[in-house]
């Protein structure tokens, strides 16, 4: 089957690696990935972090002896090898104007909205640099990881985390943002679900137990099945004029997965992602 847009999946890995990594920026995403990186085991590459984000920065270098806060971004810019760069996007053209890269420096940006293009007008004369998007799953080691481009060394560092996801095309990275901005809607189903059943009579324990178990089994399904089988999940998953199918047609009935669609596309088309960032 062709892949669309040079999209992959990466999921074996191997790291044997002495490179010094910073992070500029140490918040939400910033500090997820790092706790991902030391708990995926094996040897652990040394990460220095900016004071941007002062209280995570700090309890990241008490909590681990490999993460070492220093006192200025660019003096973790002169101390790694790959740079991280991860603060909001209204603010890294300011944040990095003043800041002195390397031509052999490595550059992962955590930046929305702003291509590896984009970027690396601002790192030069570093001009290796890839895009990437983690999401917040990426903690549990769960979820995509979108590289942007590929590249050997950013590949390796961040393996291990989620399932990679190497796409070529930095034109096409907006589609996969909008694609990941479905999770609050998705955790306002689960919410609207659990108070439901509560509401019906079930106590809050149980409810919670319960939905959540049933969409994490979802969940496992759809990784399983194949891309044959992937259409037909819905009509798999109900007996016809049974709940499920009450469920799925009065909700198809009344254009809720329409509106989904139409919703992902007036963001696609209408969002400006340097807006806002979950840092």
């Amino acid at each position: 089957m062709q892949i669309p847009y040079a999209l992959s999946v990466v999921s074996a890995y191997a790291r044997e690696s002495n490179m010094k990594i910073g992070f500029l920026g140490v918040g939400t995403v910033s500090t997820a990935v790092i706790e991902a990186m030391a708990s995926r085991g094996g040897a652990q590459e040394t990460i220095y972090l900016s004071p941007r984000g002062e209280k995570r920065s700090t309890e990241l270098a008490a909590k681990y002896d490999h993460c070492i806060r220093l006192d200025s971004n660019q003096a973790v810019i002169d101390a790694s090898d790959m740079v991280v760069i991860s603060m909001l996007p209204n603010q890294v053209d300011e944040a990095l104007a003043d800041l002195i890269f390397r031509e052999d420096q490595i550059i992962a940006s955590f930046i929305a909205g702003t291509p590896p293009s984009g970027i690396a007008k601002l790192t030069a004369p570093a001009t290796q640099v890839s895009q990437l998007i983690p999401l917040p799953a990426i903690v549990h080691h769960k979820g995509p990881l979108v590289i942007c481009p590929s590249h050997p060394d950013v590949v390796r560092e961040f393996a291990g985390l989620g399932d990679i996801v190497i796409m070529e095309d930095e034109t096409k990275i907006r589609i996969l943002s909008i694609t990941s901005a479905v999770m609050s809607t998705y955790f306002t189903i689960q919410n609207t679900v659990m108070k439901w059943t509560e509401d019906n009579g079930i106590d809050h324990d149980t409810a919670s137990q319960y939905v959540r178990s049933l969409l994490e089994g979802l969940a496992i399904e759809g990784q399983a099945a194949t891309d044959a089988e992937i259409p037909h999940l819905p009509v798999e998953h109900e007996t016809p004029g049974g709940l499920n199918y009450r469920n799925r047609t009065g909700l198809e009935q009344d254009g809720w997965f329409d509106a989904l669609y139409n919703r992902l596309q007036d963001t696609y088309s209408n969002a400006n992602l340097k807006a806002k960032s979950s840092e």
